[in-house]
């Protein structure tokens, strides 16, 4: 049996828009996991929490920037801010081991 292409169900492959907010929550969230998780463990607390989600901020943000979405100030701040929590980790982790 043969179906015609106007009978096929089609498959919406287009990219969703990734929001500038959850960018932003993400590297807020990532201050505190980067400066309380020390706390929490002994070695290397900050790599656990805050730097997985400094991560993930910054490819969120970069998203939202190169797309050219709305709240491109947003995904600028949590740039900004996840890449000085992923600085102040490297730094920190640094400073201990010497």
């Amino acid at each position: 049996m043969s179906t015609s292409p106007a009978s096929r169900i089609g498959v919406d492959l287009a990219h969703h828009p990734t929001h500038p907010v959850a960018a932003f929550v993400l590297a807020l969230l990532s201050v505190p996991g980067s400066t309380m998780a020390w706390d929490l463990w002994e070695n290397g607390g900050g790599f656990v929490i805050g730097l997985p989600l400094a991560i993930a901020a910054i490819v969120l943000g970069v998203q939202v920037r190169r797309r050219g979405l709305e709240r491109r100030g947003l995904a600028t701040a949590a740039i900004v801010i996840a890449g000085a929590m992923i600085a102040m980790t490297l730094i920190w982790t640094l400073l201990e081991v010497i």
